[in-house]
């Protein structure tokens, strides 16, 4: 069985198994432990599969914004712009692209949220979100997000500061451009949210969602799926530079 025990430097659980057993996966594990009746040790390995997911999670993401910063700050934002949209417009976005337009606007939904729950979204970075629907829209609600909002706000279960002050100092642009949804003072990181949208709308004319991005910290964002392309807002277009195709045109 997995042994949990608490870890003095750490301060939290962490496992510390036989060797033996060291490799074994936690879902393992947890299903060992439902088998054999130690509901409480099944629940205990479930929070803490939350826990290991963490580090090298967000030490990614901490990493890739200090990357778009480094470039932006020594070749300027245009290029960290064009090393993002060079990389989000070939394989990563365009196969989700086309493989989100083989499903209703539901299953878009369905497969983003599976999506982000994994990307540690909510305040106990456990994966919540909240879902709004109303006659036109979806949306995907990240309070905050497991990425850019978490190193926006700094990390409660951590106890690290916001990304954008020390020792960090991660950088905002400094001119409101089209690749910001045409506002200042957006992160670097989330930058990759507007290139989702413009390379959407370049190979098909719409956004299959679009980014609500608030300048305060300390309010969530979303993604909302609209579920008619003609009910989104002429300004999701604009503020990225492009123009609303006529009803019924473009690919939705």
């Amino acid at each position: 069985m997995l042994r949990l025990a608490h870890h003095q430097m750490l301060q939290r659980k962490m496992r510390q198994d036989e060797v033996e057993d060291l490799g074994k996966s936690t879902v393992k594990g947890i299903k060992e432990a439902v088998d054999a009746g130690q509901l409480e040790q099944a629940k205990e390995l479930a929070d803490y599969s939350i826990t290991e997911s963490k580090g090298l999670h967000d030490l990614m993401c901490d990493w890739v914004y200090d990357l778009l910063d480094k470039v932006a700050k020594k070749f300027g934002e245009l290029a960290m712009y064009e090393v993002l949209k060079s990389t989000q417009e070939t394989w990563m976005m365009k196969r989700s692209w086309k493989g989100y337009l083989k499903l209703s606007v539901k299953e878009r939904v369905d497969l983003t949220a599976e999506v982000l729950r994994s990307h540690r979204c909510g305040p106990d970075q456990d994966g919540d979100l909240t879902i709004v629907e109303d006659d036109q829209s979806i949306s995907i609600v990240m309070d905050p997000c497991g990425s850019g909002g978490r190193m926006r706000r700094g990390d409660p279960v951590d106890g690290t500061p916001s990304r954008l002050g020390a020792p960090y100092n991660f950088g905002v642009t400094q001119e409101a451009h089209t690749f910001s949804w045409s506002k200042k003072d957006v992160p670097y990181y989330c930058i990759h949210c507007a290139v989702n949208e413009t390379v959407m709308m370049e190979n098909g004319g719409h956004p299959l969602w679009v980014t609500e991005f608030d300048h305060d910290a300390s309010k969530p964002c979303a993604w909302k799926f609209y579920k008619r392309a003609d009910d989104i807002p002429d300004v999701y277009y604009s503020r990225l530079g492009f123009k609303k195709p006529k009803n019924g045109e473009g690919k939705y």
